[in-house]
């Protein structure tokens, strides 16, 4: 064997051997194994081939070659071919288009490998290295194309629900029966009628012809799972409908439906990726809608920051993932479909709304960040950063929450919420005032509690505990007020931990003051009780540095308990303790009083 001999056997050999490769080295082998793809390839190479050419020598040895190669050999070597597909399609492995077309390929090539080693090369001469060069450019092209229609439409079979599915496999095998003959006739004629002058060319274009149908069938069929799955999850056709679905249609388990078919696809392992690389996804493109809006330049880095972490872990995931399940991610899921997002972003939020930003949703579709300008939200932002419930949380974030802040307007005397309403609403007051009342259960008159001023807030703790109101609230005067309800926080709150974790941190503070005021006043009270009025003096002198006011209100709002209430509590248990101790006393120094008159009178 000369060295142009060896160098056409490694080249035959080399060539499928590294569609082999990067078929395991791309993650390209579909949801099957890259066992599946060495078992169709040695079905090729070693069982179709080798069938093919015992039963040319035991059944077609007298027929011509031209005989042979253009009616007999196309009809044979795709049967045996399609053979290992047939039984593959029956099993879990096979599940898919892609992965019909992945083992019709290695089914082809292993069989062209075959056919060019044994047959054309020993014949080939000192043209041994051309006619490897052209076989697989061409025939090695022609095969792959032929098996892998089959594949494909085997694939299709699976993936069909149709009574009439049962016809694709025919299809299939027509069609590489029909493609092997075109080449195999083509390359007779042409060689008969042009001297061979036009024969690679054909050959080549033909080869690459099939592999370009390849690519445009399996295109198809990705975009036939595209239109399964916006069924799956109810699309109507049209943006608008879209946007309304991704705000009101938060129902349903479509996207659990598709993550189902897609675990046939993908197996159980990769499904944890895939759900959380279209959560990722789908904040990336909430965030990029969000750019787009009149908010100020540092909102829009914060964005940008949070758009970028997306980003690297959108990268990681793909890694992880393999080119064939990104690939197939991206031609099923496009990033350009807003409408289809839209819907796959609410059924995201649905499944758990913690994932996306549903808050971010909300204000795209709702056009509520339209009401303010840059400014007035930058110095709204300021304005919440003021108030204890929101002291931890970053201006940033403010900013983002204001978005969803409207303006309300009342006359005078107009119900701005009435005791026992739900509390669903923050009122940040503009201008006039707010009286609060509490209606007494005993006689049901109107008590007066407190009155509310330009700059105050009403009901901040009822976007976090959403509980009916504990008094009325009527406007004096005309009165303007910032709104923010609770169903917008919440949202907000959701799917952003920092914020979650500066609102429990707003709560442990409370609860810490409220059980040392708790506590405070038990013990204070059970030592007043028992008499011990001069205990409260030696352990809890009274505060020396707090303003206490001569007239309490009858209950602390939850922003008005701080680290003072407990020795707030304490001084007026003091003072308390002082009165009784005073007034008993007096008792006292009455009775003795009185006892002496009685002593004296008996005496005298």
């Amino acid at each position: 064997m000369d060295f142009s001999t060896l160098i056409a056997h490694v080249i035959t050999i080399a060539i499928p051997t590294l569609t082999i490769y990067l078929f395991y080295a791309f993650d390209l082998y579909g949801t099957g194994r890259i066992s599946t793809v060495l078992v169709s390839f040695g079905w090729g190479a070693i069982g179709a081939f080798g069938i093919a050419n015992l039963t040319y020598e035991l059944v077609f040895g007298g027929v011509e070659f031209e005989t042979l190669t253009t009616w007999a050999a196309p009809t044979l070597e795709e049967l045996l071919k399609s053979a290992v597909l047939i039984y593959l399609v029956y099993q879990p492995r096979f599940r898919y288009i892609v992965d019909g077309t992945v083992y019709g390929i290695a089914v082809g090539i292993g069989f062209a490998m075959s056919e060019t080693i044994l047959i054309y090369l020993p014949n080939a001469g000192d043209a041994a290295l051309s006619t490897a060069i052209s076989r697989v450019l061409s025939t090695s092209l022609m095969h792959a194309t032929a098996s892998a229609m089959v594949g494909i439409l085997f694939g299709r079979y699976r993936r069909a629900t149709s009574q009439n599915k049962r016809i694709f496999p025919i299809v299939g095998i027509l069609l590489a029966i029909g493609v092997h003959t075109i080449y195999n006739a083509g390359l007779i004629q042409i060689e008969d009628y042009s001297d061979g002058r036009f024969l690679l060319l054909f050959a080549i274009t033909l080869g690459f012809s099939g592999s370009a149908f390849i690519a445009f069938v399996m295109n198809q069929g990705l975009q036939e799972e595209k239109r399964r799955f916006e069924q799956t999850l109810g699309l109507e056709v049209g943006v608008s409908a879209g946007e309304r679905k991704a705000v009101q249609r938060l129902g349903g388990n479509g996207i659990e439906q598709i993550l189902g078919e897609m675990k046939e696809f993908f197996g159980q392992e990769n499904i944890t990726l895939i759900r959380r690389l279209l959560v990722v996804q789908a904040n990336i493109g909430i965030l990029q809608n969000n750019l787009k809006s009149q908010v100020s330049d540092r909102l829009k880095r914060a964005w940008q920051e949070e758009i970028a972490e997306y980003q690297r872990e959108n990268d990681e995931i793909r890694t992880q993932l393999g080119v064939y399940v990104t690939s197939f991610m991206r031609r099923v899921f496009p990033a350009e479909d807003q409408t289809l997002w839209d819907t796959v972003n609410a059924e995201l939020a649905d499944y758990d709304p913690t994932l996306v930003h549903t808050f971010d949703m909300f204000m795209r579709v709702s056009e509520l960040a339209e009401t303010f300008t840059v400014e007035q939200l930058s110095a709204m932002a300021e304005r919440l950063s003021h108030m204890e419930i929101f002291r931890n949380v970053s201006l940033t974030n403010l900013e983002n929450l204001c978005r969803a802040i409207v303006v309300e307007n009342y006359p005078d005397g107009a119900v701005i919420f009435d005791q026992g309403a739900t509390g669903d609403s923050m009122y940040m007051i503009e201008d006039g005032n707010i009286n609060a009342y509490v209606t007494s259960h005993r006689d049901g008159e109107d008590k007066f509690l407190r009155t509310f001023r330009a700059g105050d807030v009403v009901g901040e703790f009822s976007l976090l505990d959403g509980q009916p109101r504990s008094a009325r609230a009527l406007a004096v005067g005309e009165v303007k007020v910032l709104v923010l309800k609770r169903q917008a926080f919440m949202m907000f709150m959701q799917s952003r931990p920092q914020v979650v974790l500066a609102m429990l941190q707003y709560l442990a503070e409370k609860l810490r003051y409220t059980t040392a005021s708790v506590e405070a006043s038990t013990s204070w009270a059970t030592r007043i009780a028992q008499g011990n009025y001069d205990e409260p003096y030696l352990f809890n002198p009274p505060a020396t540095t707090i303003t206490i006011p001569d007239e309490l209100p009858p209950a602390l709002e939850p922003h008005e308990l701080s680290a003072d209430t407990p020795e707030i509590i304490g001084t007026l248990l003091v003072r308390a303790a002082g009165a009784l101790k005073e007034r008993e006393r007096l008792l006292r120094k009455r009775i003795s009083d009185t006892w002496k008159r009685v002593t004296i009178s008996e005496k005298s």
